[in-house]
């Protein structure tokens, strides 16, 4: 058998994987430039998530008006008509639809708690996978150093899987808070904004958190991924599926905040999911507390008003 040897360089691409089938060639290709493969596929479920969104939101606004899922929505409405699929129809998208679109009208089920669920998974990767960003870009910066020393790189969906755990974890709590908010008659169906007292005490609450110190801790993490993922590099799945869950946490502790005003304007508000996921991107890419005490600042300001009002009103 021919020894074989790491340094291949001096064949052309054709020559280089020439006995591997079409299929093979081209993962051998791709595993040879995986910081390509970073993108092509961290772009693919980006945008697979943000269509999925978009059906979903169509079904769902079709079924109550864009209105009544959150403000800023009428913004949307021309889209949003074209996609003509409702739950009740007949048909494969139809039934995908149905059972992804958490309307509770006749209270808790586990349909609607599953619906709930895949709700907030999808906006978690819609909006959460943009804004890992620097974790992606080091990832496959790292990777691609590693393949051309001929050293093993673990694929980067294993890391992106570690990742994605963690925000399964907060789409399963966030499902359970908000259909028990429901429950306690303190909220309609997961696709409506809460309302009152409760709107209000989410937005204190995730004001005051954007001054925390665990807030920044979190956000220097998001900002500089390097000195974690190249000092706890691992060739092992395992190594580098809990080092994505670790990249995950700090995410969380960055942004768990915001995704939790998405239940005051709307969990399937497409405006304010957009907003959310391009100030995601900014904070994580850029430097200081500027976006924090902004996003704070705006937050508590919010709060303190609605709830003057909301106990002017019941008064």
């Amino acid at each position: 058998m021919t020894e074989y040897s790491h340094d291949r360089e001096d064949l052309s691409a054709d020559d280089r994987y020439a006995h591997l089938d079409r299929v093979d060639r081209g993962l051998a290709e791709a595993g040879r430039r995986p910081k390509l493969t970073v993108y092509v596929f961290t772009a693919i479920a980006v945008a697979v998530a943000w269509v999925w969104l978009v059906f979903m939101t169509a079904g769902v606004s079709q079924s109550v008006g864009p209105d009544a899922v959150g403000p800023g929505m009428s913004f949307w409405q021309g889209l949003l008509e074209r996609i003509d699929v409702k739950p009740t129809d007949g048909g494969f998208l139809a039934f995908i639809l149905k059972i992804c679109t958490p309307l509770a009208p006749s209270g808790f089920t586990l349909g609607v708690f599953f619906s709930t669920f895949l709700m907030w998974m999808a906006m978690s990767l819609a909006m959460m996978l943009p804004s890992a960003g620097a974790m992606i870009r080091t990832y496959g910066d790292i990777a691609d150093v590693a393949a051309q020393k001929g050293e093993p790189v673990v694929p980067l969906f294993v890391l992106v899987l570690g990742y994605l755990t963690v925000w399964a974890a907060f789409s399963l709590a966030m499902s359970f808070f908000q259909l028990l908010l429901i429950g306690a008659g303190l909220a309609a169906d997961p696709v409506f904004p809460v309302q009152g007292i409760v709107a209000a005490v989410i937005l204190l609450v995730a004001g005051a958190y954007q001054f925390s110190a665990l807030k920044d801790a979190c956000l220097t993490k998001c900002r500089n991924p390097f000195a974690i993922l190249f000092g706890r590099w691992s060739p092992e799945v395992s190594g580098i599926y809990k080092l994505g869950m670790e990249q995950g946490l700090y995410c969380l502790g960055c942004c768990w905040a915001l995704m939790l005003v998405m239940l005051v304007v709307g969990t399937m508000n497409l405006a304010w999911m957009a907003f959310f996921t391009l100030f995601a991107i900014v904070e994580k890419s850029g430097r200081g507390r500027v976006t924090s005490t902004l996003s704070g600042g705006i937050l508590l300001a919010w709060g303190g008003i609605l709830l003057v009002v909301t106990l002017m009103q019941a008064q």
